[in-house]
């Protein structure tokens, strides 16, 4: 993916809307700024990644009985 931004008088950037769709960030969440000879990576900040999945956990509407079934499910397709 390729995208581009405009950096502001005081050094702020937009992520654009695909880039910040694609990698799950909402507002008011932080990201890391990571330097390698010449070009800058950015990603998401996870500090607690016990929480992060518990949110997840969260929006996931499967019973525990239906997560187990897929389970046993996928297990079966991959024998």
């Amino acid at each position: 993916m390729h995208e581009e931004a405009t950096i502001t008088s005081k050094g702020q950037v937009t992520i654009p809307k695909d880039i910040r769709k694609h990698l799950g960030l909402r507002e008011g969440e932080k990201i890391i700024f990571i330097e390698r000879t010449g070009e800058v990576i950015i990603r998401p900040k996870i500090t607690n990644s016990v929480q992060k999945f518990r949110e997840l956990r969260a929006q996931i509407k499967f019973s525990e009985k239906e997560i187990e079934n897929m389970i046993k499910e996928s297990k079966k397709a991959w024998d």
